[in-house]
């Protein structure tokens, strides 16, 4: 049974928009702590390659705490049956049972919704022959090279190389062939660049940077031992802080839900406020 997030128009555009689907991740399992890449599937849809391809490009496009293999492998396999021509998702029990936790997925979600949400009102179905099996096959095989740079990360670009993916999914959900190529031509700079960047002085200059960030970053774990003898703690944490740590402080989903309550009310915006200070 095909889950209706996997609903088409006649056009063959998503009835249902992607930003719809993401939040839906969420909103059908309210008790979950933890999602494995089988029960993100589920709620996306067996059908749904595009929208597939999107959710696990963001977690390389936004730093959250993940598993090893939580972009490269579901986002490749899901790849090569594009290639394939498959017509339902079939990952290895390997993939499906690596999971992320909620708050994490919450995170990723919130922060790409907003992009998403604009890109959506600006997408619409043209070049549509971008979408028949043979052009589907090609891009299936484009974004499969793009994931196996992203599973052998050397120069930082795995971020440009998802964000491709993420835009080339949205223009295949769509039917917009305008937008799949600029993802296109996205994903073959920054592999173009990429490639570029490889040769024995570029390789010799990145591997004696990461050894200098290394070193750097020892260095300061170091300093935040010693403070934390001192008993100052709070220095420690500013020394070990990073960005993944200051988005897993958010809690989107909570402030989602106080600003729909808010919306809902019919006492108006101010009633809760005007009970807490009465009480």
């Amino acid at each position: 049974m095909i889950s209706s997030g996997s609903a088409r128009s006649p056009e063959g555009a998503s009835l249902v928009p992607i930003s719809v689907l993401l939040r839906g991740i969420l909103s059908k399992n309210p008790g979950v702590r933890t999602f494995s890449v089988e029960r993100i599937l589920s709620s996306l849809g067996d059908d749904r390659f595009e929208a597939s391809l999107m959710m696990f490009s963001i977690p390389a496009i936004v730093p959250i705490p993940k598993p090893t293999g939580m972009v490269a492998l579901p986002t490749g396999a899901i790849a090569s049956q594009m290639v394939a021509g498959s017509k339902r998702i079939r990952l290895p029990r390997f993939i499906r049972r690596k999971s992320v936790s909620r708050r994490a997925l919450a995170v990723a979600i919130h922060a790409v919704l907003p992009v998403l949400e604009a890109a959506e009102k600006v997408v619409r179905p043209r070049w549509t022959w971008i979408n028949n099996s043979i052009w589907r096959r090609l891009i299936g095989l484009f974004v499969l090279v793009l994931v196996l740079a992203i599973a052998f990360p050397l120069f930082g670009f795995n971020p440009y190389h998802a964000a491709s993916i993420f835009v080339i999914a949205l223009g295949m959900a769509e039917r917009d062939g305008l937008a799949v190529m600029i993802g296109v031509f996205a994903g073959a700079l920054s592999l173009a660049i990429m490639a570029s960047a490889i040769s024995l002085r570029a390789l010799r200059s990145k591997v004696t940077v990461w050894l200098a960030k290394v070193f750097a970053k020892l260095g300061l774990s170091a300093l935040a031992r010693y403070l934390d003898r001192l008993g100052h703690q709070w220095l420690a944490k500013i020394l070990r802080i990073r960005w993944s740590t200051l988005l897993m402080g958010w809690d989107p989903e909570k402030r989602a839900a106080e600003r729909a309550r808010t919306r809902t009310d019919p006492r108006g915006p101010g009633w809760s406020r005007v009970v807490g200070q009465a009480a």
